[in-house]
């Protein structure tokens, strides 16, 4: 399964306690009393991914301590050797809670949640095969934990199969309906088999469950937005970046909604933050994706480069798509040439940089529709090419390879 943003899951939220991150489904027995350490553990783990994240910390360094302690007053406790071994690696401990959890099934091999630590601690090291055994045997000895069936789907989608993973995550879901992690999952697989309406249901009902889960947001903002509800695409965007105010594609996002929603302001605001962001090495691509619209039947895809860099600098890149094609029938582009401000400075050195117009197409035609003193606003940039697409705006000059 190759879905969007997925490794990313992958790596954060869900490889921290998969099944333990949404308040809304504890994954501890119902019958288990208030101060049991099963208890204690499971509620300091809801709390890692909201505002009380230092606390849960706390409580987890503490009853990290009092657990070693009993272990080496009982080392024959298998029970405990597990406990310690889940908060080790919820405290990001990965080696030592391999060893607990070894130590634990060396004593009572029938434990689920050793099982479930080794597959957990195997899957965030990308080792996905190797983790399946010990997920399966978890979720055979303890069929009622949520947050093992979680894993388990979620390996499985690392594995590239979508119909276990989705077997897995319908049982998770059976168990906890309100796990946000397996909603999001959930709508990931809807995704990848074409469902994009089962899949925006999935997403807003994970926002629903745990507000403080970015990518749910995000997510369902893509849909949005591809729905052509860039209002309702807007909202969902802008929770995700309160809530991770430093990922610059969620910000790229914000440019794009407030250009279609003619909020020029705004998104002059949120441009000027992606661009802080780059300078501050925040921003792994030299360009983002500035807009996105629709014009005389066309798909149009907008790409802004940072930097002015090169014998072939380009500002803009506007990538047009005939609907349902994956590649852009024609590209228009906002450049600075090095040979062109070469020829301009020949003959005045002091004259400022300046930018063409260009537009190039299938068979290396080449096509000139303006040249530009000093560097044009988007916006002007934008009408100009709007203008080339409803014909309006003819090419100065025009070239083509020799037959």
């Amino acid at each position: 399964m190759k879905t969007l943003r997925l490794l990313g899951v992958l790596s954060s939220g869900l490889l921290l306690g998969a099944g333990c991150a949404t308040r809304h489904a504890s994954t501890a027995p119902a019958s288990a009393p208030a101060d049991t350490d099963e208890a204690r553990l499971d509620r300091a783990a809801l709390g890692l991914r909201g505002p009380e994240r230092e606390a849960s910390l706390a409580d987890l360094e503490k009853l990290s301590r009092e657990l070693e302690s009993r272990v080496g007053k009982n080392p024959q406790d298998a029970r405990l050797h597990a406990l310690l071994a889940r908060v080790t690696f919820l405290l990001h401990r990965g080696d030592w809670g391999r060893e607990g959890a070894d130590r634990a099934l060396a004593l009572a091999p029938d434990l689920a949640e050793p099982h479930y630590i080794k597959a957990f601690l195997l899957g965030g090291g990308d080792q996905a095969e190797a983790a399946l055994t010990d997920a399966i045997r978890a979720t055979e000895l303890e069929p009622k934990r949520g947050r093992y069936w979680h894993l388990l789907g979620t390996l499985y989608l690392q594995l590239d199969r979508p119909a276990e993973a989705r077997a897995a995550i319908n049982q998770t879901l059976v168990l906890e309906p309100r796990n946000a992690q397996a909603l999001f999952l959930l709508g990931l697989l809807h995704m990848d088999q074409g469902r994009p309406q089962e899949a925006l249901d999935a997403y807003e009902k994970a926002r629903e469950a745990e507000p403080g889960f970015a990518l749910a947001h995000y997510n369902a903002g893509q849909l949005r937005q591809l729905r052509g509800e860039p209002a309702l695409a807007l909202e969902c965007f802008q929770k995700a970046a309160d809530l991770e105010p430093q990922d610059w594609k969620t910000r790229a996002k914000l440019v794009q909604m407030h250009q279609a929603l003619g909020n020029k302001k705004q998104r002059d605001t949120e441009r000027e933050a992606v661009l802080l962001l780059h300078q501050a090495g925040k921003v792994d691509k030299d360009y983002f994706i500035r807009d996105q619209f629709q014009e005389s039947g066309r798909n149009v895809l907008v790409v802004e480069n940072f930097e002015l860099e090169g014998d072939w600098a380009k500002r803009y890149e506007f990538q047009v798509y005939e609907p349902d094609k994956e590649q852009p029938a024609f590209v228009v582009s906002l450049g600075s040439y090095a040979f062109a401000n070469a020829f301009v400075k020949e003959k005045d050195p002091s004259a400022p940089r300046v930018f063409h117009l260009d537009g190039y197409y299938p068979g290396n035609v080449h096509e000139t529709f303006g040249f530009f003193q000093s560097e044009p606003s988007y916006d002007e940039t934008r009408e100009l090419l709007v203008s080339i697409l409803r014909g309006e705006l003819k090419p100065q000059s025009s070239s083509k390879p020799k037959q």
